[in-house]
């Protein structure tokens, strides 16, 4: 399936500098969905974790900076550009890690021998999310924890008033169900991993809030509004109005938009 993120193949989609940069603007609006991961995994001095669809490397040295000197971290990412920004981080951190271009449906390792592995806005990109948990499970040790954290793309929420914003708001909301590959990820994550026949399963679920700048840029709205118009679900100027609206909440005080996360963690028999 193409989506048009570009995150289901960085590399190809011909912007993969911005969505490099995309990812560093997002990585602060995540910061207590990944520690409480951390705390999910229950990580500790000496662990070996994996961190699949690495990005940019900024969790690779916040898992180093756990594990300590005595741990092991590796990092495996599709993009060959994702690779290179996470080794410039990693060097800029003094950190060493393990960083290799690689699917997440084929990852380069042994049988076992991870203690941790996570995703984080990975398997919402994923057709095939299964196969890439089982594959998570396959290079985590017996008794090792896994987690997965993910959005519900459904589920976002906007304030507003007027009913003709909403009604742009509920066409661009359309389109980004069409635009990533599992939209509502966030919310079969639990279920996957009792079918998949991981134990002590637990959820945790998360508001991730966001100014007026940080939604326009993370949720793709010029893109969609394109998407939306193009299609015949808006006009242009509906969607002009649309933007306007939302910079007149910003100015007032009143703006409000959020994400909700989700995450799963469980354990290996």
């Amino acid at each position: 399936m193409n989506e048009q993120t570009g995150f289901s193949d960085v590399d190809a989609s011909g912007r993969s500098g911005a969505l490099v940069d995309y990812l560093g603007a997002l990585a602060r609006h995540v910061g207590e969905v990944r520690r409480e991961g951390y705390q999910m995994l229950a990580l500790r001095p000496g662990d070996a974790v994996l961190d699949v669809g690495c990005g940019a490397g900024e969790v690779c040295v916040e898992l180093a900076d756990r594990v300590g000197p005595t741990g092991r971290v590796a990092g495996v990412d599709l993009s060959e550009a994702m690779i290179a920004a996470a080794q410039r981080t990693a060097a800029a951190a003094g950190r060493s890690i393990e960083l290799r271009v690689a699917s997440v449906y084929e990852l380069p390792f042994a049988d076992g021998i991870f203690d941790a592995a996570r995703a984080e806005r990975v398997f919402q990109h994923l057709d095939r999310p299964e196969a890439a948990l089982r594959e998570m499970m396959r290079v985590t040790r017996p008794g090792g924890r896994i987690l997965v954290a993910d959005p519900d793309h459904s589920q976002a929420g906007l304030a507003i008033d007027d009913p003709a914003h909403r009604r742009v708001y509920e066409a661009i909301q359309r389109v980004m169900t069409r635009m990533i590959v599992n939209p509502s990820s966030g919310t079969r994550l639990r279920g996957m991993f009792v079918r998949a026949g991981l134990v002590d399963t637990a959820q945790r679920v998360l508001s991730v809030d966001f100014s007026e700048a940080d939604f326009m840029q993370a949720f793709f709205v010029d893109d969609r509004l394109a998407a939306a118009a193009k299609a015949g679900d808006i006009t242009a100027q509906e969607g002009r109005d649309f933007v306007a609206a939302l910079d007149a909440r910003r100015r007032a005080g009143t703006f409000f938009a959020n994400a909700i996360a989700y995450s799963v963690v469980g354990t290996k028999r």
